[in-house]
């Protein structure tokens, strides 16, 4: 047979609220009265040590119900003895009982629940008094049917008693048109209430919404307002006198170039212009490549992004100029030539700014 050990944690707690349950009268009495019922006196042990291996259980059953177990162990290991528990259960549940009168075989093996086991045994000692067993009673004796018998006079007597007692319950209740009318009451106020709070709001929607139509006129005014000093102020910086155009195109024109070959020019101040005049063309030819790649701006976009890059390198009155003399000049015009050789490097951007003018 193996050893229990000893029960640690909530295991242990548990064990300790069945034991505190735990009577030992009723164990005495149930002793006692299967005793009395098998004819035998329990070994010199223990209550839940005399019933663990099953056997005394068993011979109660027969005694209580004579052929409910043929056959039970009364030797051999810890298996059959279990079994022998379990042959009780079944034979006790046809008996009468129900699950919850029964003991698990754990609760009596591995003495978990010694009190439910000793509940069985009263429970299987109220079916016998039930089935009317000629032997030892366990517990209070049952109480037998009572029967009784009215008189017609008794009857009618009980009729009319019973229908002044309802008379008098129906005078302290409301009748059943008052209590719809208060009903109907309750639901027209609670209904007033609800249009109350819908009133409410909606006139809290409507204030919400025109303060919000209000900030988002404000918004598109002040937006407009700056849009219009925007253009105004494009517009007031690209527009120039024709006098001062025309001067400054003269003065370019009559501008002479001096030839390489110039002795008055030194090597170092011809290679730091050329330097200067690639890096600009370099930056000219980056910036078209840019608004090249650009697929998301719009025309008029790429023309200010032209305007703003000539206009920080040459100025805006250089710039008019130079646009003036390239659409107007009638005759064939030469690179080499002033202006033109003046603003090489920037020379391909003023023509792409020219192009887009004219798709516009």
């Amino acid at each position: 047979m193996s050893h229990i050990g000893p029960a640690y944690g909530s295991l242990a707690a548990n064990q300790a609220k069945i034991a505190a349950k735990r009577d030992p009268n009723l164990d005495r009495e149930a002793q006692e009265w299967i005793e009395a019922v098998i004819g035998e006196k329990f070994p010199s042990e223990p209550y839940e040590d005399a019933l663990k291996d099953g056997v005394i259980l068993c011979k109660l059953m027969n005694k209580l119900q004579p052929g409910a177990i043929q056959k039970y162990a009364t030797s051999g290991g810890a298996f059959k003895l279990r079994e022998n528990i379990s042959i009780f259960q079944n034979a006790a549940r046809a008996y009468g009982l129900g699950d919850a009168e029964l003991f698990q075989t754990i609760d009596l093996f591995e003495k978990r629940n010694i009190p439910q086991v000793t509940q069985c045994v009263f429970a299987l000692g109220r079916n016998a008094q039930k089935k009317k067993f000629n032997g030892p009673i366990l517990g209070p004796k049952m109480s037998d049917t009572n029967v009784r018998e009215f008189t017609e006079e008794q009857l009618r007597a009980g009729q009319s008693t019973l229908g002044l007692l309802n008379e008098g319950m129906a005078k302290g209740t409301p009748s059943e048109s008052e209590r719809i009318s208060s009903i109907s009451k309750y639901q027209l106020q609670r209904e007033k209430l609800q249009i109350k709070e819908q009133n409410q709001d909606r006139s809290c929607h409507l204030k919400t919404a025109r303060a919000t139509s209000e900030l988002s006129d404000r918004s598109f005014s002040l937006e407009d307002r700056h849009r219009s000093h925007s253009r105004q102020r494009q517009s007031q910086q690209r527009t120039l006198s024709n006098s001062s155009v025309e001067t400054l195109l003269t003065n370019l024109q009559s501008i002479q170039l001096p030839f390489s070959s110039s002795s008055s020019s030194s090597p170092l101040n011809s290679y730091n212009n050329e330097q200067q005049q690639q890096e600009e063309g370099e930056h000219c030819l980056q910036v078209l490549i840019e608004l090249a790649r650009d697929t998301d701006s719009t025309r008029i976009n790429k023309l200010d992004r032209l305007y703003s890059f000539i206009e920080d390198s040459i100025g805006m009155v250089e710039l008019r100029s130079l646009l003036r003399f390239i659409k107007s000049s009638s005759s064939e015009i030469n690179l080499n030539e002033s202006p033109l050789n003046l603003y090489s490097s920037i020379l391909p951007t003023v023509i792409a700014l020219i192009l887009l003018e004219n798709d516009m």
